[in-house]
C-alpha cells in the first residue's frame, strides 16, 4: 500500500514536491483489518472445536475412567497445542486492531488537518 507519494524526479525530501494521504484507502485498510480480525475469530473457534473433539475422541477409548481423565499422552500434547495457539490468535488479533486504530486515528488526524487548512487559506483567501 501506498501512503505517500512524491514525483519520480527530485528525490525524496526537500520542499519541490508534495504528500499526499489517501484517507479513503486509510480508512479501507482498517476496515479490511477490522474484518480480518473476525475471520481470525471464527477460524480460532473452528479450530478450538475440532482440537477438543479429537482429544475427547482419544479420551473416549481409555479404559479404564472418564472419557476426559486424559490418559492418553498425545491428548494432553493435543490440548498444549490448542492453548499456544489460542495464545497466538489473541497476539494477532490485538495486533490487527492496533494497526487498525493507528491507520484510523492516523487517516483522522490528516482529515483535520486539511479540513483546519482549508478553512484558513478561505478565510484568507479575497476568493473564499
Amino acid at each position: 500500500m501506498q501512503l505517500n507519494s512524491l514525483p519520480a524526479e527530485g528525490g525524496g525530501g526537500g520542499a519541490s514536491g508534495t504528500a499526499k494521504v489517501d484517507t479513503q484507502r486509510l480508512d479501507e485498510a482498517a476496515n479490511a483489518l477490522v474484518e480480518l480480525r473476525g475471520d481470525t475469530e471464527n477460524v480460532d473457534n473452528t479450530a478450538d472445536d475440532d482440537t477438543l473433539g479429537a482429544v475427547r475422541g482419544l479420551n473416549a477409548h481409555t479404559a479404564p475412567g472418564p472419557p476426559d481423565a486424559g490418559s492418553w499422552s498425545t491428548a494432553g500434547s493435543l490440548m498444549t497445542m490448542d492453548l499456544r495457539w489460542g495464545d497466538q490468535v489473541l497476539n494477532l488479533k490485538r495486533m490487527l486492531q492496533d494497526i487498525s486504530d493507528k491507520l484510523h486515528t492516523t487517516s483522522g488526524h490528516y482529515t483535520r488537518a486539511e479540513q483546519e487548512e482549508r478553512a484558513r487559506q478561505n478565510s484568507i483567501s479575497p476568493f473564499g
